[in-house]
């Protein structure tokens, strides 16, 4: 039987952590964030957990045992008016027995004050938005989603098939031609394709891969379509034929905001369209922040 965690009698200050450093503690943020799930944080957030992540880690230890921890990963976003440097937060987690008592606001205050002097804007992804408006974070901009169901095969997809590592170099290249995204590596975007729970289809003419898309990330967006490169009708096309291959009835699209053709070309179908709220954002000077896009593999 695990003894009861304690309140410790002075309150330990808050750490920094590397990769090497949270990594003791993966087994616990399991429990606290993806309770009873077969995935791993590090399924599904890989690019902050994953032995080849490289995220910073905000975390209060006491009696040598975390208590409170949050995590940010910096990246360079591509949004509506050029590039921009950021950073993404999430996994905002404070030990069950010990909530209450104000130590994830103070992991949030001392990454986000970090944040600041680095001026350096964030993006959070929130279950109870009131929270993180007390820390200046304000609502983002809605986010567009279709209901997706499956119709009957065409051929106008081409051969649509499971992506292998050989495909990995084109589903990075057509990342890159999007007008709105995060800015990876070749080798970020091969590691993305591999994480547990992932199921990514492409569709190949010619020999060429000519759209790509993403379903599932470890815990997270199951049944949920959340990346997908190429032209709007070859993802159209594809998308149609991945469902019947991951046998599926019913699934969700999220729906970049530079797609406004998307839905159109997947026709009859899209059975409804509705809008969930978008990363909430704070910045340092108040201002808004460029208006953007967070493919689901990039989330944490």
């Amino acid at each position: 039987m695990t003894a009861p965690v304690t309140a410790p009698a002075v309150e330990p200050a808050v750490r920094c952590l590397d990769r090497t450093g949270i990594q003791p503690w993966l087994p616990l943020l399991d429990e606290w964030l993806l309770p009873g799930n077969a995935y791993s944080v590090h399924h599904t957030w890989p690019l902050l957990y994953r032995s080849d992540g490289w995220g910073s880690f905000f975390a209060i230890l006491a009696d040598d045992r975390l208590v409170s921890h949050c995590a940010t990963r910096d990246v360079t976003i591509r949004g509506e008016h050029g590039a921009f440097d950021a950073t993404l937060l999430g996994s905002v987690a404070t030990d069950p027995e010990l909530r209450g008592r104000g130590l994830a606001g103070r992991v949030l205050a001392a990454a986000l004050a970090d944040c600041d002097a680095r001026g350096r804007p964030v993006l959070l992804w929130a279950e109870r938005p009131e929270l993180y408006a007390r820390h200046g974070f304000v609502p983002g901009r809605p986010e567009r989603c279709a209901l997706l169901a499956r119709r009957p095969l065409t051929a106008a997809a081409g051969e649509v098939r499971l992506a292998e590592v050989r495909d990995h170099g084109a589903i990075h290249a057509l990342h890159e031609q999007k007008p709105w995204c995060v800015v990876r590596t070749a080798a970020e975007t091969s590691g993305l394709l591999t994480t547990p729970g992932l199921r990514a289809m492409v569709s190949e003419r010619d020999g060429a891969v000519v759209a790509y898309a993403c379903c599932g990330k470890g815990a997270d967006l199951q049944d949920h379509w959340h990346e997908v490169g190429g032209a709007d009708a070859d993802v159209a096309a594809l998308l149609q034929a991945a469902m019947h291959h991951c046998g599926q009835i019913e699934a969700v699209l999220l729906v970049p905001p530079y797609r406004p053709g998307l839905c159109d070309a997947l026709g009859r179908s899209v059975v409804d369209e509705f809008c969930v709220e978008g990363p909430m954002t704070r910045s340092a000077s108040g201002g808004a922040l460029p208006a953007c896009w967070i493919d689901g593999l990039d989330s944490v």
